[in-house]
């Protein structure tokens, strides 16, 4: 029941989830360097000699679970719920150990446990600033922004010197779409810490989506001036020079992404955008076809590609993609409309095509089949002259 009762138990707790937005940054959510005990160690599971997954403290199972919940195994998640139990016993107000708690009900999808637990953990009065921040970063995992602010503004007032806080805090504030809050949270978090490259480059995120993209540039830049090899800087570079159709810059801006993060779509989809605009369709080809090995279920880039193959003539694999496209989980009817409309074309030319080659008249019916079952609003007399067609290669 692991895995399935897992996804099952995180759908019913998640009620904010729809209020994250792509923020451009890592990691996906805001980080913790605390510890609340102090027996720490590697932050791995340990083996005993009868082979078995175990912790030797709580802070391993804190770290373990937070960071890697599914792939680990039943008992390595007893031996951390055991560690939590014993330590809540002394102190029910132990953050890690309610954490932790929470993680292992969770896991094993203890759904009335996990509501619970969770609702413990907001009455939970931490007094460092430490444990406010993995609270807070535990709600924000679970899409709870608002309930992440309380904690992240809380770790603030204890200790108006804590860099993590205003930098956790603005983060949560640009979730909630509260840029202005969240500009001057990190701007406290760059005061506070000049070479923050994070802060940096999230404040230039905002400025880029209020469109100053003069001052996003700027923060980008110190970015890569604090860490020259922060990769989502150039991301972020090439997307406003995207934005501002200067098509050689993000050209660049993008391979340099593509180098440093050679396993990321991110990049192969943007430079493929850059192609596409330049009118470079062979480029934007192999740009695609590069996403797709690392992304094989992107289906906006296959749908993307497929349309880029059927206007190069290539309509077996065009029809191939689409009818992939077409048959995947697209929520929105709009767009499965769009590729239906595309297979519809795509099947027409091949089927065309193949009807013209003697051995390939079977594939040709197939396709011509294809056609009438992916178009809508033919006429009659087209719909017929496709029938008689198809009777002439039979």
């Amino acid at each position: 029941m692991k895995k399935a009762g897992l996804i099952f138990i995180i759908g019913f707790v998640l009620s904010c989830a729809g209020q994250t937005i792509n923020t451009r940054e890592t990691p996906k959510t805001p980080s913790t360097k605390s510890s609340q005990t102090t027996n720490q160690k590697k932050n791995i599971p340990v083996e005993t000699n009868e082979k078995k997954m175990s912790f030797e403290n709580l802070d391993e199972a804190y770290m373990a679970m937070c960071q890697n919940l599914e792939q680990l195994p039943d008992d390595a998640v007893k031996s951390a719920f055991d560690l939590a139990v014993d330590i809540l016993r002394e102190d029910p107000g132990h953050v890690r150990a309610n954490i932790v708690l929470f993680n292992a009900h969770l896991y094993k999808a203890n759904k009335e446990q996990v509501i619970e637990q969770i609702k413990k953990i907001v009455t939970l009065n931490p007094k460092k600033p430490e444990s406010c921040i993995e609270l807070g970063t535990l709600f924000a995992r679970l899409g709870k922004i608002s309930e992440a602010i309380i904690f992240f503004q809380k770790s603030i007032d204890l200790d108006s010197s804590f860099v993590e806080g205003y930098y956790n805090l603005a983060r949560a504030k640009s979730l909630k779409r509260q840029f202005d809050q969240a500009i001057n949270a990190y701007k406290k978090t760059i005061k506070l810490s000049p070479k923050h490259h994070r802060a940096w480059n999230n404040l230039g995120w905002i400025y880029m989506i209020k469109k100053d993209y003069k001052k996003a540039t700027k923060h980008f830049k110190k970015a890569l001036e604090m860490k020259p090899d922060y990769s989502v800087a150039y991301l972020n570079l090439g997307t406003i020079s995207l934005l501002q159709k200067n098509l050689d810059q993000a050209e660049k801006e993008f391979k340099t992404f593509i180098k440093q993060k050679p396993n990321s779509p991110d990049g192969y989809r943007n430079l493929a955008t850059v192609y596409q605009q330049k009118q470079q369709f062979d480029d934007a080809i192999s740009a695609f076809r590069a996403l797709l090995k690392i992304k094989p279920d992107d289906y906006v880039a296959m749908n993307n590609l497929a349309v880029m193959l059927l206007s190069k003539a290539k309509y077996g694999e065009s029809v191939k993609l689409l009818q992939k496209v077409y048959h995947s989980n697209l929520a929105n009817e709009k767009i499965k409309s769009e590729v239906k409309k595309s297979l519809s074309l795509a099947s027409y030319h091949m089927a065309e095509t193949l009807s013209r080659l003697d051995d390939k008249k079977d594939q040709a019916i197939k396709a011509y089949e294809d056609y009438l079952k992916y178009s809508d609003d033919l006429s009659e007399k087209h719909i017929q002259q496709i029938k008689d067609k198809i009777s002439a290669l039979q």
